[in-house]
């Protein structure tokens, strides 16, 4: 593990100039014998489960009042058991706002190497007002830790492995698989219900459908969404066939050289629906960010070597 210190002071700032929220209930589902999923009423799902004398966390809702409620049902359903790690999932706000709440109780914080300058920064910044979770309590330092790619936690019961597979919904996605129960928590990178959201600013779909065909391996019979209801790994194959249909769609619009005013016209094009697929603002939306990611990374490409003469 290894921490990449370069702060994102817009994404703390923003999260420290909101107001907490009234508090929201959790929805509290018992997935197996030490493992809970709850649906808070702000941001997207949690986890946690028993590892060792201790809770471990994945995601924080989306503040810190949210985070509050979240860290009550924990302690309710764990007999009071302290919250050792929070693993986020991803650093946008629905996931990772509710960090500092977690760091003021002690946890230490687990995410992609690609976001732990911005986690770092939202939750080790100086707290100023009274309702902040981490005021009074300056003596305390937060710990970040980061995974380049694979981490394992051991207690000679549990086995969590906790992956990162590709840049996909954003740079820095992480996954969390459970063996022994066979449970996955996915963050964002597959939809229970709707269609994937491929709008974020540094998304790369190209990755995600290889993140998501790898994880169609990983034998889980409960697989946990960012948003939606637990399901099964349906919603990977599912998200997964959309994600190759938006993939194949954009590699034929730029082979065809085809100007970007062209791509609403091409999206609603008979000879271009997704089976199942509605032509949604959402859908085109989700090709045009697509087609965006694409020129981008084009653009950074390096260029090809000359050929020896």
């Amino acid at each position: 593990m290894r921490s990449r210190l370069v702060f994102s002071l817009a994404f703390a700032a923003a999260v420290l100039a909101s107001p907490l929220s009234a508090a929201s209930s959790v929805h509290v589902q018992k997935l197996a014998d030490g493992l809970w999923v709850g649906q808070p009423e702000k941001g997207a799902n949690v986890g946690w489960f028993l590892v060792g004398d201790g809770v471990v966390a994945v995601d924080s809702g989306a503040d810190a009042a949210t985070a509050a409620e979240i860290l009550k049902a924990i302690a309710e359903s764990t007999g009071n058991k302290p919250v050792r790690t929070l693993i986020l999932t991803h650093a946008h706000g629905d996931h990772a706002g509710g960090a500092r709440a977690f760091a003021a109780a002690g946890a230490r914080i687990v995410c992609q190497e690609a976001n732990a300058g911005e986690i770092l920064a939202l939750v080790s910044q100086a707290a100023t007002r009274p309702d902040d979770p981490m005021y009074g309590k300056a003596s305390l330092k937060p710990i970040v830790e980061s995974i380049a790619e694979r981490v394992m936690l051991l207690d000679g019961i549990e086995n969590t492995q906790i992956f990162f597979l590709a840049a996909a919904h954003t740079k820095g996605d992480l996954v969390v698989y459970l063996p022994s129960d066979k449970v996955l928590f996915v963050g964002d990178l597959a939809a229970n219900g709707h269609i994937p959201f491929l709008q974020s600013a540094d998304v790369d779909p190209v990755g995600w459908e290889r993140a998501l065909a790898a994880l169609s391996q990983v034998p889980a019979e409960k697989v946990v969404p960012g948003h939606g209801d637990v399901g099964t790994k349906a919603m990977l194959t599912e998200s997964l066939a959309y994600l190759h249909a938006v993939n194949a769609f954009v590699k034929k619009f730029l082979d065809a050289g085809m100007r970007d005013d062209m791509l609403d016209a091409q999206v609603r094009a008979p000879e271009n629906a997704i089976a199942g697929i509605s032509v949604t603002e959402a859908h085109i939306g989700n090709v045009k960010a697509a087609v965006r990611a694409a020129r981008e990374k084009a653009a950074k490409a390096p260029a090809p070597t000359p050929a020896p003469k």
